[in-house]
Formats: structure tokens, sequence, C-alpha cells
């Protein structure tokens, strides 16, 4: 499966969770973002390569975090839209992000790929469901998730790709277990979204 995670705009989390899910069920992560996460699995795309080279766009099991297309659209979202399975699109609660969403849907929808929206990093539940009501005022009814602000991302950062898999409870670890296990159950919604059994 082919996952594409994009925005119009950056600072939304596309990237932690692109890279997350890539290790929830360890598939490649390709970014084209200028400065990458720093973990020996990624793949990072030149910025001035306008595709995806061949041997990504037919690998089967890949994450791309395409992203930051605010001035002009980067060509391998284009691309990505073309040979993608299913579009994932972080947002945040404000209004310039709510908005980045909504023009981000209207730009993929026309790819004709199913479409998910992930509300990250939220801390206030009232914000949350406002930001949910909003786009679903102006893009209808598209799978929208949610995902609390969390230290797991940055702990995965830190710690590697591995470290998620064996999140245990010492050190008081077990509240990231927890969480790991909610954000997994999100990944599986857009797996399944995209196709998978």
């Amino acid at each position: 499966m082919i996952i594409l995670f994009t925005s119009v705009k950056g600072g939304v989390g596309k990237s932690s969770i692109a890279f997350n899910l890539a290790a929830y069920v360890n598939y490649t992560y390709v970014t084209n973002d200028i400065v990458a996460i720093d973990d020996d699995t990624a793949i990072q795309i030149e910025p001035k390569k306008r595709r995806i080279p061949v041997q990504l766009s037919s690998e089967p099991d890949i994450v791309f975090d395409f992203g930051a297309m605010s001035t002009q659209i980067d060509p391998k979202v284009s691309h990505a839209l073309n040979i993608c399975d299913v579009v994932v699109i972080p947002t945040m609660t404000d209004p310039r992000s709510l908005q980045a969403t909504i023009d981000t849907v209207n730009f993929a929808k026309e790819a004709n790929k199913p479409i998910a929206i992930i509300i990250n990093n939220f801390t206030n539940p009232k914000k949350c469901n406002q930001a949910r009501q909003h786009l679903i005022r102006n893009l209808g009814r598209l799978p929208i998730f949610a995902i609390r602000y969390t230290t797991l991302f940055e702990r995965v950062s830190r710690d590697g790709r591995d470290w998620i898999q064996n999140i245990h409870n010492d050190n008081g670890e077990h509240q990231l277990n927890k969480t790991r296990i909610a954000h997994e159950a999100i990944y599986d919604e857009i797996l399944r979204l995209g196709g998978a059994e």
C-alpha cells in the first residue's frame, strides 16, 4: 500500500504521524522535507527533483511525507496522488491550519482517492470538536480522527523506530503504551481506507 501524508501548511505534525505509521507497519518512510527525521531508515528526496524516483514509486509498502506546498505545489505531491492508495491530511485546531486542510482536501480530491483527516496535537476537547464540525461543514463527511498532545512522537524521534515496538511499563511508560495503542487504532483505520484487509 502507498500512503501519502500531505498538507499545504507546515507545522501540523505531518512528519511525526507519517513516520510513526511507517514504523507501525514497517513501511519505507520517504520525505521531501529539507530537514528529515534523523533515522537511518528514512529516505529523503531532494527538493529540486520533480518526480518520485522510479524505484520508490514502484515500491509496494511506502509512506510518503510530502508537505509545505504553500507557494507552489511540489510536483512530487501530484505524482504521489496518482499512485497512492490513501491520502492523510493532518491539521491543528487553529483557523489557518483548518483552512489549509480545506485547501489541501480540495486539491487532493481531484485524484479520487480515499482521504482521511487527523486533528493532531490537540489539548482542548472542545476546540477539537469545533474543528471537526468546521471541517464537516466545509468538506462534508470525511473520516476525521483526533490525536491528543503526546510526548510519544518526541520519544520515537529521540530513541528510534524500534523503541515504539518495545514500550514497556518501566519508568512510567505505561501511559505512552496506552497512547501508542490509541494511535495504532487510527493507523488501522487509515490502512482500511487504503484497502487493507
